[in-house]
């Protein structure tokens, strides 16, 4: 799974605020996610690195989960009632 890390973040930033209060420390949170993610992304394909099990797991979730969320990471971090 080598396109987990890059899908996640481009939805990420595609993502579009509307009415939501913009929250600094939210949005400074997921910019670095977003940074963090599009660079393990764009590692793994330049060096061709091997990928484990678990990073795959771990990248095919988080992507999951910020689709489900439609990019808003303030979203995921809400408890849900």
């Amino acid at each position: 799974m080598r396109r987990g890390h890059l899908v996640g973040a481009t939805r990420m930033i595609f993502y579009r605020r509307g009415d939501s209060r913009f929250r600094l420390g939210i949005s400074l949170l997921a910019s670095l996610l977003g940074a963090s993610m599009a660079i393990s992304g764009l590692e793994i394909i330049l060096y061709q690195q091997t990928v484990s099990v678990w990073r795959a797991i771990g990248a095919c979730a988080l992507c999951v989960l910020i689709f489900r969320s439609r990019g808003n990471i303030a979203a995921l971090l809400r408890p849900s009632p």
